[in-house]
């Protein structure tokens, strides 16, 4: 079974950009909390001194979007790719 990478690379970019969206509206509505929820991520004491205010801005939403989703096209082309030979030789 071999995966289809433009299929595959798509559904994957599309679902994070998906997921990215869905994380930025909740730190644009709840800043405070994704300060905390930050924090316990990466077990800090005190996660407003590292990570400050959090604010978003709508250019940085969409540059960061289509950051987000060509990284993880890119990186699933590749996966795609050696997943596709590691099957081959079966």
């Amino acid at each position: 079974m071999s995966l289809n990478s433009q299929k595959f690379s798509l559904s994957a970019a599309v679902s994070a950009g998906v997921i990215y969206a869905a994380c930025t509206l909740f730190v644009a509505l709840f800043p405070s909390a994704s300060i905390k929820l930050m924090g316990w991520l990466f077990h800090l004491s005190s996660a407003a001194s590292v990570f400050g205010s959090m604010r978003v801005s709508f250019g940085d939403f969409i540059g960061s979007l289509l950051e987000v989703t060509i990284y993880l096209y890119v990186t699933s082309l590749i996966f795609v790719w050696i997943f596709n030979r590691s099957v081959k030789h079966q």
